[in-house]
């Protein structure tokens, strides 16, 4: 049988004895989707070619082409390649149903099944990812993605924060770590100047703002134009900006900050669809999503982006991609202080979350002892500027 699942389980009806049952339910969204998987299946359960096969419906905000893209595709290909085509993800074009900060809401509504997007969208539905967008907390990616897993699915009270939300994780990723793009060399805070730049996320724009810069807001797809119109003179952004949204064009001046990781992408499925899967299929999501979690979507995430960093030392449009001294990156550091993270203790516990501090103090522990000492992309790529 096939069975196309959705919140909205209107019943299943008969076409012909050898036609599917079909279940309806719709999906969509912003950004993109697709992407080539690199790596495969790292063993594990298959879930045979007999029994129900079921299409989970995707909404998506993540260019194909980016290493977001490449995450969530290992996901779904993951998902058919060990089920044997029983389990797969219809990847619908970017924003075909769901706008990217509607993508949320669309998982819980049942207009998707599954969705990919930023949960800073929507503060309000995920305080415990939303503790990545505090500044200078997190260099490694890796320890991120599993810290948040582990924690989310070991604190009593973030469980109940999901429960209550009607929304469940898949993961949560770094969309990678803070690079800076400008018209003239940054070196350090006091070179902000009268800079208006570009900058997304609460916290980050606090971290700008308290050392006197200026921030405008301006979604993703809109940059391009408002940098060329004026409106913004500079971006803090991934090397997505830089490439994928071919803000390269236009600002040859690029940097790692120190900031490190700043917000997150996430993939939630909704919770009634999860629990309507055959218990031999949700076994495999469950293998599959732990994997995930656990090294494969970050390996994913550093293939691609090695890929963008040749695009941009191909170009002959960057004059050059460096980071900031130490002692630059520690002078912005200390400004900012804890005051952040105490304001995020609060904002957390106003939204739903009890216990905030402790959780904090969770999360910080499982950075401080994943162990991972992969090179992130960031830091490889400024290394071969370094050498051009």
């Amino acid at each position: 049988m096939n069975i196309t699942t959705g919140r909205r389980r209107l019943g299943l009806v008969s076409v012909t004895a050898a036609a599917a049952l079909v279940l309806a339910a719709c999906g969509g969204t912003d950004d993109g989707g697709n992407g080539d998987a690199t790596g495969g299946s790292t063993g594990g359960s298959t879930g045979g070619s007999s029994g129900e096969s079921v299409t989970l419906n995707l909404a998506t905000m993540a260019i194909e082409t980016t290493p977001n893209g490449k995450v969530s595709q290992w996901f779904f290909d993951e998902l058919e390649s060990r089920s044997d085509g029983r389990l797969t993800v219809d990847v619908t074009p970017p924003e075909s149903i769901c706008k990217g900060p509607e993508i949320a809401e669309c998982v819980r509504d049942g207009r998707a099944d599954l969705g990919v997007s930023i949960p800073d969208y929507t503060p309000q539905l995920f305080p415990t990812t939303s503790i990545v967008t505090v500044p200078f907390l997190a260099e490694n990616q890796q320890a991120v993605m599993k810290a948040l897993w582990d924690v989310n699915t070991s604190n009593a009270d973030a469980q109940a924060v999901w429960d209550n939300n009607g929304i469940e994780l898949v993961g949560a990723w770094p969309v990678g770590r803070l690079v800076m793009g400008s018209k003239d060399e940054v070196r350090n805070i006091n070179d902000f100047g009268a800079t208006r730049w570009r900058v997304t996320g609460p916290y980050l724009q606090r971290a700008f703002q308290d050392v006197g810069a200026n921030v405008v807001a301006l979604p993703a797809a809109e940059t391009y134009e408002g940098v060329e119109r004026g409106v913004a003179d500079a971006v803090a952004w991934t090397l997505d900006g830089a490439v994928d949204y071919k803000l390269m064009e236009q600002l040859p001046y690029w940097t790692d900050p120190g900031v490190g990781h700043y917000t997150t992408f996430s993939m939630w499925i909704n919770p009634d669809v999860y629990a309507g899967l055959p218990d031999d299929l949700r076994a495999i999501f469950d293998e599959v999503r732990e994997e995930f979690n656990n090294g494969q979507g970050m390996a994913q995430y550093g293939d691609a982006a090695a890929g963008q960093c040749t695009t941009m030392f191909d170009s002959d449009r960057i004059e050059q991609f460096t980071r900031w001294d130490d002692a630059a990156t520690a002078e912005w550091s200390d400004a900012i202080g804890d005051s952040l993270q105490a304001e995020w203790v609060t904002a957390a516990e106003e939204q739903g979350l009890a216990n905030a501090q402790s959780y904090l103090d969770e999360y910080l522990a499982a950075l401080e002892s994943s162990g991972d000492d992969t090179v992130d992309p960031v830091i490889a790529c400024v290394d071969q500027f370094q050498d051009r």
